[in-house]
């Protein structure tokens, strides 16, 4: 009897742990497969690549009340007054967004057109327009934090559609910028973009989307954003620094060589 009690109170207690890890992996992430935890101007807890091409994991997590997770989007956030090209392609496909399309419960997203001219490889929308210059585009009830990147006084915005998330088990991991990578503790799904920049000189990737929950036979829904550790930020050096880095690592290199000569001889 005691040994039956013992291995329910284990069972339950691994069952906790699985649960709070689970809790604890956001509902949105996003992460650059390769990168390093790194900052940028203010943005001091990032997923940072030096790399203009890579591979863009997108994460939606599942809580045990959540029923949907929909009208997914990419957030970009470039510096003010650039343009640039940027070319997404994977997942379900990425769709620019620049002109209001219905979402759920009769809200718009993005909840405004495009008024601004960013990207030089494409056509826009009717006006010639693909992004935004302020938070006017967040769609209607959306509280969203405001880390640095995301901030309409050093930002232009770049939106793209990237479809629903589905619900697989254990198949989202915990990819926060301030601790190691926590693989498959959350149910959900990862989709996977190659993406190319070019003529930016950082680019900062967010996600949010409708978040749909049932508790006690009510049905709600929220707007959900990723937190600031769990975004990823493309910053490619300009090429006199990559210069430098280059002279840099040669002189570095050189004494080495004389070593293993001499200890050779």
């Amino acid at each position: 009897m005691k040994k039956t009690k013992s291995l329910s109170a284990l069972l339950l207690a691994i069952s906790f742990l699985f649960t709070q890890r689970a809790l604890a992996v956001p509902v949105f992430q996003v992460y650059i497969e390769d990168a390093a935890p790194g900052a940028v101007a203010s943005d001091e807890d990032t997923w940072l690549t030096t790399s203009d091409s890579f591979d863009l994991i997108v994460a939606g997590a599942y809580r045990p009340k959540t029923k949907g997770l929909t009208d997914v989007t990419l957030l970009i956030c470039v510096p003010q007054d650039e343009t640039g090209t940027i070319f997404i392609t994977g997942g379900d496909g990425a769709t620019l967004l620049t002109e209001e399309t219905p979402a759920a419960d009769g809200c718009f997203n993005p909840n405004a057109d495009a008024t601004l001219d960013l990207l030089i490889n494409e056509a826009g929308n009717s006006e010639g327009c693909d992004g935004y210059p302020d938070k006017s585009f967040l769609p209607e009830g959306a509280k969203f934090n405001s880390h640095y990147p995301l901030n309409e006084k050093v930002s232009d915005f770049l939106l793209y559609e990237i479809g629903d998330f589905d619900r697989v088990s254990n198949a989202v991991s915990n990819y926060s910028a301030g601790e190691p990578i926590a693989h498959n503790v959350a149910d959900g799904q990862e989709k996977t973009f190659a993406v190319s920049i070019s003529g930016f000189t950082t680019v900062h990737f967010d996600v949010y989307g409708y978040m749909q929950t049932s508790r006690r036979h009510t049905l709600g829904a929220t707007w959900a954003i990723n937190p600031g550790s769990h975004g990823a930020t493309s910053m490619v050096p300009e090429p006199a620094t990559v210069l430098l880095l280059g002279l840099g690592m040669t002189v570095l290199l050189k004494p080495g060589r004389r070593s293993r000569a001499r200890s050779s001889s």
